[in-house]
């Protein structure tokens, strides 16, 4: 198949149409950017296409069977939303994960109203090295599937179901319902989130936007807040840093101890 060498390709404009978030949930598809990205929605099973440049073919072992686009540098550079493509993107189909299906067990990670994509990606990834169960990313935050949040996840958007786009109120009500303890992380909290370890049932962990925190009606719904104590001068955490912190002792509370050797 002959690279395709022009940026006016109908098909190059269908692809670019997915850089809008609008595009993506109409279609129920999304782009994936980089060679660690790609792998891991390949092996998710999730890859449509692969559009790459020659170069960055080279040396890449990729499934039998593969769909393969093959085009021009130019081309794939006006397709990467990154600054400085790695030469292969991948069209991927947007994973549907349902809320009863997550609730009830491990750890739970929720952002509520995250605004930031780079945010959004690194919490996943954490969420991901930590063991949670599964990430919901409610209505009012970034694009979980926007390029910038799925470079920044490093391929652990296809690692755990992520359930999006749904109400505050109906997470904590789902939870709850199946006896799903759910703490926010907020600076004033009333315990602090070393308390977070000694909870060995399924915990919900609630993270809140940058700027404001969590909302007056999110906290009037969960069963308690804990804070990160703040030794230094330092006036807050950045909330992937928090989110950290708080993923973590969450983690060794519902594992039940300091994670395994590799």
């Amino acid at each position: 198949m002959e690279p395709i060498t022009s940026t006016r390709n109908p098909r190059v404009r269908d692809l670019v149409a997915l850089h809008r978030r609008r595009e993506r949930r109409a279609r129920g598809q999304h782009l994936v950017e980089g060679p660690n990205a790609v792998l891991a929605a390949l092996a998710a099973g999730v890859v449509e296409e692969l559009w790459a440049t020659e170069e960055a073919l080279a040396g890449l072992e990729l499934p039998v069977g593969t769909p393969l686009v093959p085009v021009a540098e130019h081309v794939l550079d006006r397709l990467a939303d990154a600054k400085t493509p790695q030469g292969i993107v991948a069209l991927a189909r947007t994973p549907s994960v349902s809320l009863s299906e997550v609730v009830g067990r491990g750890l739970l990670v929720v952002l509520d109203a995250v605004a930031d994509p780079g945010n959004i990606g690194t919490i996943v990834r954490t969420a991901d090295a930590a063991g949670a169960t599964a990430v919901v990313v409610t209505e009012g935050s970034a694009d979980v599937f926007a390029p910038k949040t799925v470079r920044a996840a490093a391929g652990s958007t296809y690692h755990l179901p992520i359930v999006t786009d749904v109400a505050m109120a109906e997470v904590i009500d789902a939870c709850q319902a199946a006896e799903q303890s759910v703490f926010g992380l907020d600076g004033s909290g009333e315990r602090s989130v070393e308390d977070l370890e000694r909870n060995h049932a399924a915990v919900a962990l609630v993270l809140g936007n940058e700027a404001h925190g969590l909302s007056g009606a999110t906290t009037e719904l969960l069963d308690g807040r804990v804070a990160i104590a703040l030794r230094g001068r330092a006036e807050s955490l950045n909330v992937a840093a928090a989110a950290a912190i708080a993923i973590y002792a969450a983690a060794r509370g519902v594992h039940g101890g300091p994670a395994p050797d590799r």
